[in-house]
């Protein structure tokens, strides 16, 4: 599902899915439930959550440099 990749860009652009909700016109409890939604389907963790937001996990990281490039192409 495409939305759940423009919400993982979103999520690792801002490091913080309150501020990527707000970007999205979306709210936060829609962002986590889309982000656990991708994470479940590919079967890996994305993000580490801390007290501070989000951080890319390796595999998170890999996943962005793809989704990174569809993403800016398709909302530029």
């Amino acid at each position: 599902n495409y939305e759940y990749y423009r919400v993982f860009y979103y999520a690792a652009q801002c490091g913080n899915l309150t501020k990527a909700a707000a970007l999205l016109q979306n709210s936060q409890p829609n962002l986590t439930r889309a982000i656990k939604t991708l994470e479940a389907e590919l079967g890996c963790t994305l993000f580490s959550r801390t007290n501070r937001g989000m951080k890319l996990t390796p595999e998170g990281e890999r996943l962005y440099r793809h989704v990174k490039i569809a993403v800016e192409q398709l909302e530029w």
